[in-house]
This record gives C-alpha cells, sequence and structure tokens, in this order.
C-alpha cells in the first residue's frame, strides 16, 4: 500500500478525485460536469492505454537494450540523431504512446539529445501531410517538415551539451 501511496500517477489521481468531490460540495452541477468529462475522456483514451501498454511490452521483450544503446546511445554520435529525426515524423500517434515509449528507450539507454530529438521531431506528422497540403500548399508543406528535422536535430545537439556534457 506504500508503494502504491509513493506513486506519482495515484496521487494525481488521488488529488483530482479530492478536487472533484470539493466542486461537486459547492456547486453539484459542475461536480457532476467533471466527473461526466472524467469518464468520457477515460472511456476514448481506455482502449489506447491498453494498446499502448502491450506494444510497450512487446518492444521492451523484442528488442535488446544493447541495440538501443548502439542506435541512440552515447557512441552513436550525430547518426543516432539523425535517425530520431526523421522516424517519428512517420509515426501517428498521441502522447499516450510517445512519452512510455521514450521513458522505455531512456531506461534501455538512449541518451537525452535523442529523446529530445525524437520529441521535436514527433511533432512532423507525415501522415497528415496530405491534408496540409490540400489546405496551405505543398511549398508550406516542405518546408515545414524540412525546419521541424533541422530543429530536431538542432534541439538533440543542444540537449546533449546541457545534459551530458562530456568530461
Amino acid at each position: 500500500m506504500s508503494r502504491l501511496i509513493r506513486n506519482d500517477a495515484f496521487r494525481f489521481v488521488l488529488l483530482s478525485v479530492m478536487i472533484t468531490v470539493t466542486v461537486y460540495a459547492v456547486n453539484a452541477e459542475h461536480g457532476a460536469r467533471i466527473a461526466e468529462t472524467v469518464y468520457g475522456t477515460f472511456a476514448e483514451v481506455f482502449d489506447i492505454i491498453v494498446a499502448v501498454s502491450i506494444f510497450i511490452g512487446l518492444f521492451q521483450v523484442w528488442v535488446k537494450p544493447a541495440a538501443i544503446v548502439k542506435l541512440l546511445g552515447k557512441g552513436s554520435g550525430y547518426k543516432g540523431v539523425a535517425l530520431v529525426c526523421i522516424f517519428p515524423i512517420m509515426m501517428g500517434g498521441s502522447l499516450f504512446t510517445i512519452f512510455p515509449l521514450l521513458k522505455i528507450l531512456r531506461d534501455m539507454g538512449a541518451r537525452m539529445g535523442a529523446i529530445a530529438s525524437f520529441i521535436t521531431a514527433w511533432g512532423g506528422k507525415a501522415p497528415l501531410l496530405p491534408l496540409e497540403i490540400t489546405f496551405l500548399g505543398w511549398r508550406f508543406a516542405l518546408l515545414r517538415i524540412g525546419f521541424v528535422v533541422l530543429f530536431a536535430f538542432l534541439m538533440g545537439i543542444l540537449v546533449d551539451r546541457v545534459c551530458e556534457p562530456s568530461t
């Protein structure tokens, strides 16, 4: 039980429930609206959370830490940063999928610069390119993707220098 109480997610849920109950006590209509929104959001993301949990479990079993260290660790250099500047753009998904995956990558030996590049490049969202081109034009879309890759690369280098300075 004490391990559960020390869990940050549990604390956040507990705090959220306490706030909701307090709001409900002050104004039942607002409290009910909060509870309805929470339930709707949870029902909407539950299947995503289950799928991501299965994916992360498979990832941890199939991908060896040595492979992550080789591709994204300290010795990977600019090639590792370049990899995470392009690969995430091809991914879809939501924050529910990305942050747990990045935690696993970090735990397996990926350096902070690679993680920062991944998050930055993930905003590129290539699956949305056809829609973006339709509404904003191909020049805008290509320029934006180019800047995403460039800034993801720069972000990785800068974060590596700040978070993991060479000694």
